[in-house]
């Protein structure tokens, strides 16, 4: 059984700060479960993108609001707390967030929690 809370994780390696956003690793691959589950919050009026080579991933916003755009299908969706979306494996898509949000993102297979040449804001010049 594992048992954490966020606060353990604050000022950890299982903590990664950068550019508008944070996102505290509840569950790595460390951890031997067969996902991992990330608290992601993103600064408003910010623009990333993403893809995931290797994973899939379902996200649950609990604050905020956002856009979500589907980059091969040009679907754009609004997120609010209480959505849901997954993206699968190779499934590029951009976050533009409207106001401070607040994710729990769920990882399949599960991240060893250093990853992040897989997204980066999207610059628009």
């Amino acid at each position: 059984m594992l048992f954490r809370t966020v606060n353990e994780i604050i000022g950890t390696d299982r903590e990664y700060v950068g550019d508008g956003f944070k996102s505290r690793r509840l569950v790595t691959q460390d951890d031997g479960l067969p996902v991992s589950v990330h608290e992601t919050t993103i600064a408003a009026d910010l623009e990333l993108r993403f893809c995931y080579r290797e994973h899939s991933e379902t996200v649950y916003c609990i604050q905020g609001s956002a856009k979500l755009e589907n980059i091969s299908s040009g679907e754009v969706n609004t997120i609010s707390p209480g959505t849901l979306y997954s993206v699968g494996i190779g499934e590029e898509h951009v976050l533009r967030t409207v106001s401070l949000t607040r994710f729990l993102c769920i990882f399949d297979p599960p991240l060893a929690g250093d990853e992040l040449a897989e997204s980066r804001v999207v610059d628009e010049s």
